[in-house]
């Protein structure tokens, strides 16, 4: 994954240590849901419709069900209250199946 060249310099390999990473977290969930039946959970909630935020949320699920992490998400549109956004975050938050969550929320 890593190789020295002259000048001391060291090329890294990072597809191969990212392959690496994600079969170390897949096993580690995978041990998860067979001690306690359960898997770990990402909630997104995404405000807005920016394209940049997603197609990053789309390479986080992709991510997630590459390891076996459960993903579930909500779209709110950039006009949503305050009082609406903190209610989804508590919905998420004591949703058992939720254990991060990712708020894409952007100043304008």
């Amino acid at each position: 994954m890593a190789s020295e060249h002259e000048g001391g310099c060291v090329i890294i390999d990072g597809k191969a240590i990212a392959g690496t990473i994600r079969s170390e977290i897949a096993k580690d969930v995978e041990d998860l849901s067979q001690k306690y039946g359960k898997v770990p959970g990402l909630a997104v909630i995404i405000v807005g419709t920016r394209k940049d935020s997603q197609s990053y949320v789309s390479m986080k699920k992709k991510a997630c069900a590459e390891v076996g992490i459960r993903s579930l998400g909500v779209d709110l549109p950039e006009d949503v209250s305050e009082e609406e956004l903190i209610e989804k975050i508590h919905e998420f938050n004591s949703n058992p199946d939720v254990h991060g969550i990712l708020l894409l929320l952007h100043a304008y």
